[in-house]
């Protein structure tokens, strides 16, 4: 894929795909999330597990450090994350999951900048208290609203959840990326993201059949089976494997200044879905708190263009910079 628009229209896509991970665990009800994050993460893994087979002997050129390392990321940052994701859907609200996730770039700003200095502060004052503001209204909806105690307090829970997820995401993003810059030799990418997916289904596996056993009985149905594995299928080898697939190589011909704007399509596409799934339209309260952390999120976005133009000028007029791109996590 050469040209801009051609990559740009494969980023959308893989974003998509991954958008979609926010409409399953209300989708493939009465399915345990369990058995949801365990089954996607399970096909994920054989994925990753396909390709460190074929490529055996490069991987016995990496330090078991490193191993270990990806291994470990991968259980953080994605199952970890999911498991967050999925029970926080459920409880509370696929669209609420999707917009306080979507907050995760300015987490990950923030996590960087104590990593490493890389914008101003008071650049990030604006963003971050916007997205404070969109979180408040997102938690207080139920409450402003009069529902029941115990409806708005498993709402509370859900939005606690999301920020979880919201976190552990921002910290697998940070992690990755700067242990990465450390080493000398970078790993080859494909087998680096092989690694990232066996550690989310050497996870997976090992739960598998204690999500199978606590799922109810009703899910073993001819339909409810079906869809189960459907979306396992479609989230674990489509949505993960091959949308990660796509965004990387799109990646390698999009400019960097898209980079943040194309990934925060994930969670706009992931809450637009959730509301058929839940077969409701949004309450002005929800729409107010997720329109502060789109503002909130796009307001960091003209200052992370303005930065990343500025350094490129800089290297342009020969100022080393190291290895300061914008990093371009694959996401779930």
């Amino acid at each position: 894929m050469g040209s801009t628009p051609k990559n740009v229209i494969a980023a959308l896509t893989a974003a998509l795909l991954w958008a979609f991970a926010f409409v399953a665990p209300a989708a493939v009800q009465p399915a345990s999330e369990l058995l949801l994050v365990t089954g996607r993460y399970s096909l994920f893994g054989l994925c990753g597990l396909y390709v460190l087979c074929r490529a055996w002997s490069q991987l016995k050129l990496m330090p078991i450090r490193r191993i270990l390392f990806g291994l470990y990321i991968g259980f953080v940052g994605y199952f970890v994350f999911y498991i967050c994701v999925s029970y926080s859907a459920t409880t509370g609200s696929g669209f609420i999951t999707a917009a306080v996730v979507g907050a995760s770039p300015i987490t990950i700003a923030v996590a960087g900048n104590f990593a490493e200095k890389r914008m101003s502060w008071r650049e990030l004052i604006a963003p971050v208290l916007l997205i404070l503001v969109g979180i408040t209204l997102l938690s207080t909806s139920d409450y402003i609203q009069g529902k029941h105690a115990e409806e708005a307090n498993d709402s509370l829970f859900g939005i606690a959840l999301a920020i979880g997820a919201m976190l552990t995401w921002s910290y697998f993003v940070v992690r990755n990326a700067q242990s990465q810059r450390t080493w000398e030799t970078k790993p080859d990418p494909t087998i680096w993201a092989a690694l990232v997916a066996m550690g989310a289904g050497g996870a997976s596996m090992v739960l598998l059949p204690f999500a199978i056993a606590s799922t109810p009985d009703e899910t073993f149905a001819p339909y409810p089976l079906f869809k189960i594995i459907a979306w396992c299928i479609f989230l674990g080898v489509i949505g993960s494997w091959w949308g990660t697939y796509i965004w990387v190589k799109a990646a390698q011909g999009i400019p960097v200044p898209l980079v943040g704007p194309l990934l925060a399509t994930e969670t706009i596409f992931g809450a637009i879905l959730s509301l058929p799934v839940e077969q409701r339209m949004p309450t002005w309260i929800e729409v107010g708190g997720a329109l502060f952390i789109l503002v909130g999120i796009s307001v960091y976005m003209v200052f992370d263009v303005k930065n990343s133009r500025s350094r490129t000028s800089d290297s342009a007029d020969g100022v080393t910079e190291g290895s300061d791109a914008p990093d371009v996590p694959a996401v779930t």
